[in-house]
């Protein structure tokens, strides 16, 4: 069973005015990307992908270099413990600079 639906991750750049693809209002993992490098600079989950790119925007996580968002939405048969899972995964393995917790649902981040 997949957590997510198959295929490379969507990338939108919300702050772009010219963009005109929307976000799903659905469960699903996010990165936001550096611009330049493609490289994640925070990792998460949301049970609403389009409401947690607003946030994100408004906190100004998503602004300047750090400007792509990136998601890719939930299979919808996985549990939410092997969701968790895989955000910390994913996390320590790319110790996104900008994630402060371990994810999955609140854990202390250990660097």
């Amino acid at each position: 069973m997949r957590l997510y639906k198959s295929g490379r991750p969507t990338e939108i750049s919300p702050l772009d005015p010219s963009n005109k693809r929307r976000v799903p209002s659905v469960k699903g993992e996010y990165r936001i990307l550096n611009s330049k490098t493609k490289m994640p600079v925070y990792i998460g989950v949301s049970n609403n992908l389009s409401r947690r790119m607003r946030e994100h925007i408004k906190s100004g996580k998503i602004s300047g270099d750090n400007s792509i968002f990136a998601y890719k939405t939930a299979d919808g048969r996985a549990s939410q413990s092997r969701i968790n899972d895989h955000e910390r995964a994913k996390i320590n393995q790319h110790k996104p600079s900008l994630n402060k917790r371990a994810g999955g649902a609140g854990r202390p981040y250990k660097r």
